[in-house]
Formats: C-alpha cells, structure tokens, sequence
C-alpha cells in the first residue's frame, strides 16, 4: 500500500512531535504493509505552519530520511505537502513555493472545515489553470459537504480528485464524515483513501483497516485502487482511475 497524507516528518507541524515518534509511525506503517509514504507536512496556513519549499523543507525531509535508512525502516518517501487552500495558491505555484506530490502534476489541498464552497471553486480553478491538478484532502470534513454531498461531486466533476481519511471511513457509524466517506464511496466518487496520520496514538498509519474494510464492504479490486493503483499513478505522474467510469 501507499499512504499519499501522512505528517511524519518530525516537529514541522501538529504531526509528529520528534524523531522517535516518527521511526514508530513509520515501522506501524511498514509492518502494515505500506511500501512508500508521501509526506505532507502542513503548508501555508496563516498563523500557524509555513512549511515552503526550499531549505527548511528539504533539511527536515533529508533528515527523515536518513532516519528511516538508520533504522532500516523499508519505506520510500517522497516530497509533498498539505496545502491550505488561500486565495493567493496560484500566486505560491507560480514562485515555485509549493511542492506538488511526488514531484507530479498532483497537489494535495485543503480548506477550512467551514469554507464558502464558491471560495473553495475559485481556488481550485486558480491551481487547475497553473497545470496542477488538485486532489482535496478529506472532503468528508467539510461542514457543507456534509450538508449536501453534490459540492464533493461537483470537485470531482471539474477535474479534481478526492482523498478521504482512513479514520473517517472506520470511524463511528453515526458520525458525519464516516456517512459522507461512505456515501462517496458507495457513489465510486473516492480516489484514494490515506491516513493523514498525525501520531502514533491519534489517527496512525494504520492504513491496512481501512483496506480490509474496503476490500470487505466492495472489492479488493477497489482497495488496490483506493490504496495502491492511484498513489502508485500520483508517484508516477499518470493518469488516475476514476471509479465511476470503470465500474459504470
């Protein structure tokens, strides 16, 4: 498996806290299954991380992974981030601040739980127009996503992707966003399914639950897409599978 949102470099963000929690993180994902992680610190958000390419990036991700390597944890890892989605994104992808993931044409984008959705369209179109193409991590944690469903399939519609979060998919039955990743799912409107794990107590590398989950409730076919075939395809930089158009 490939898990595309994972924060596990240590002490950028509200991820994990130090090296030793990190080497967890990673030996929990590697004893699961995951074979490469795309790390996705928290970028851009006003106030709190900043996380831009360039020198501090590359240290902290250098460091992670020769953390890996002397502790021989048989991960690949590979450039990303997180990026809030502010008005000026377009403005960041054309000064070269913003790593895509994988070093692709895919940038994985995030919004505040309670975003306007016409802001939220405004944004996308601005980073489709730069040639990137958005995959918006967890949709299912949108307070008007929840409300009404058709703004998660109107991104899919215009060209993005969609990402949602292992927690959401597992978690209790009656929660908003495990009815919202569940009816996306059920629409065949997912793209991915990640961890964006955070810690080894809260939201972990786990990814292998949500598989089995998947590969249970439809198909391990859609697990391999979910988890293995489109993250491969982001690393890749080729075309996603859609899953409305191949189980249509």
């Amino acid at each position: 498996m490939i898990d595309i949102h994972c924060h596990i470099i240590p002490g950028v963000d509200d991820g994990s806290s130090d090296f030793a929690e990190s080497v967890a993180m990673g030996e929990t994902a590697a004893a699961c299954g995951v074979t490469d992680i795309i790390v996705t610190p928290h970028c851009n958000i006003p106030g709190e991380f900043a996380n831009y390419a360039g020198p501090s990036y590359e240290e902290h991700f250098e460091g992670l992974r020769s953390l890996f390597a002397k502790n021989r944890i048989p991960i690949r890892i590979h450039r990303g981030m997180e990026v809030f989605g502010t008005d000026d994104v377009g403005e960041l992808i054309d000064n070269g601040r913003l790593h895509t993931m994988a070093g692709s044409r895919y940038m994985l984008i995030e919004f505040p739980f309670d975003d306007d959705m016409w802001r939220v369209r405004d944004v996308l179109r601005s980073v489709q127009r730069r040639g990137v193409t958005p995959i918006i991590a967890h949709p299912e944690r949108y307070y008007a996503v929840n409300d009404d469903i058709g703004f998660a399939l109107d991104w899919a519609d215009m060209g993005c992707y969609l990402q949602i979060n292992r927690t959401s998919l597992i978690g209790p039955p009656a929660a908003p966003e495990t009815q919202t990743s569940r009816a996306l799912l059920d629409m065949g409107a997912v793209h991915f399914v990640a961890t964006d794990a955070h810690g080894v107590f809260t939201r972990t590398t786990e990814l292998i639950d949500a598989y089995e989950f998947v590969a249970r409730r439809y198909s391990p076919d859609r697990a391999d897409i979910l988890m293995r075939e489109n993250p491969m395809r982001v690393i890749g930089n080729r075309s996603l599978i859609d899953l409305r158009e191949v189980e249509a």
